[in-house]
C-alpha cells in the first residue's frame, strides 16, 4: 500500500499527500492535558502501528491541525485531495478510512449526543450569514474545539476565521454514496473507497483509521522518491502506449496476409 503520492500531473507546485506518521504522537498526547477528563477520553484514542498513527476521529483531526504539530506547510487533506490522491495510485489508504470534514444538515440532531454540536454549529453559522439550506460540508479547516461540560464528548466545535462562504460547501455540490438526512455526521473516505456522509458516532475510531497531511512541496527526505516514483508511472505508460501501438500492427499485418 502507497503511503504517500504526488497530486500533479505536470510537476508545476509539487504537492504530496502522505500519511502522518507516529513520530508526533508523544508530543500530541502532552498536548491534549489541558483538557477535561471527559475531554482527554474523546481526544485521548491516537495510537501508532507500522509507523503510522492511526485510530484516528474528527476532533482528533481538528486538534492536530490546531496544536502545531503537523509538519511545516502541512494542512489536513480535504475531499477533494483525497479523490486526486487515489486517482493516482489506487493502493494509496487502501483499507484506511480517512475523516475530511462534518456535514450538517438540521440545526439540531436527533442524536441526542450531537445535538449541542449541531445547534452550535448552526448559531454560528448563522451569526456569519452563512445559510444552512440542504447541508453544508464544514472542513476541519474552519474548526478549533473547545471544553463543554455540558457535551457528551466532554468538546464542542467552534468556527474559526477561516469559516466563510467560500471554505464551507454546499453539500449538494458532491456527490455521496450514502448520506443521513438530517442532523451532524463525519464526512470520510471509508475503507472501499466510498464517500460517507451517514456516521453520526463522532467520537469512534478504529486501528485502520489515519490521517492524512499534504504539503505544498516535498522535502528531501522524500523528493527522490516521489520522483522516482513519477518516472516509474510515466515509463510503464508509455510502454503500455508502445504495446497497443505493436497489438494493433499486428492485427493489420494478419489482416493484409488474408487478403
Amino acid at each position: 500500500m502507497a503511503k504517500q503520492v504526488a497530486l500533479y500531473k505536470i510537476p508545476e507546485t509539487l504537492e504530496t499527500a502522505r500519511i502522518l506518521n507516529d513520530s508526533v504522537l508523544d508530543a500530541y498526547i502532552d498536548s491534549i492535558k489541558p483538557y477535561s477528563p471527559k475531554a482527554r477520553e474523546t481526544l485521548g484514542k491516537l495510537e501508532k502501528a507500522d509507523g503510522d498513527l492511526t485510530n484516528s476521529n474528527p476532533f482528533i483531526l481538528v486538534h492536530l491541525q490546531n496544536s502545531g504539530l503537523l509538519p511545516n506547510n502541512a494542512r489536513l487533506a480535504t475531499r477533494k485531495d483525497l479523490e486526486t490522491a487515489i486517482s493516482f495510485d489506487n493502493t494509496f489508504l487502501s483499507g484506511n478510512y480517512v475523516d475530511f470534514g462534518y456535514v450538517l444538515r438540521t440545526e439540531g440532531d436527533s442524536y441526542k449526543p450531537n445535538d449541542l454540536l449541531a445547534k452550535t454549529l448552526a448559531r454560528q453559522l448563522k451569526d456569519r450569514n452563512i445559510k444552512l439550506g440542504k447541508g453544508l460540508l464544514i472542513p476541519f479547516s474552519v474548526l478549533s474545539n473547545e471544553d463543554n461540560i455540558n457535551s457528551e464528548y466532554g468538546l464542542i466545535f467552534n468556527l474559526n476565521e477561516k469559516a466563510t462562504k467560500e471554505n464551507i460547501i454546499d453539500v449538494n455540490e458532491f456527490k455521496w454514496d450514502y448520506t443521513r438526512d438530517t442532523g451532524l455526521v463525519r464526512a470520510y473516505l471509508d475503507r472501499l473507497r466510498y464517500l460517507n456522509s451517514s456516521y453520526e458516532y463522532l467520537a469512534d475510531s478504529s486501528d485502520d483509521g489515519r490521517a492524512v497531511v499534504v504539503s505544498a512541496e516535498a522535502d528531501s527526505q522524500n523528493f527522490e522518491e516521489l520522483l522516482t516514483q513519477k518516472q516509474t508511472s510515466m515509463q510503464e505508460s508509455k510502454q503500455e502506449y508502445f504495446a497497443k501501438i505493436q497489438k494493433i500492427r499486428n492485427q493489420i499485418d494478419r489482416e493484409l496476409k488474408r487478403k
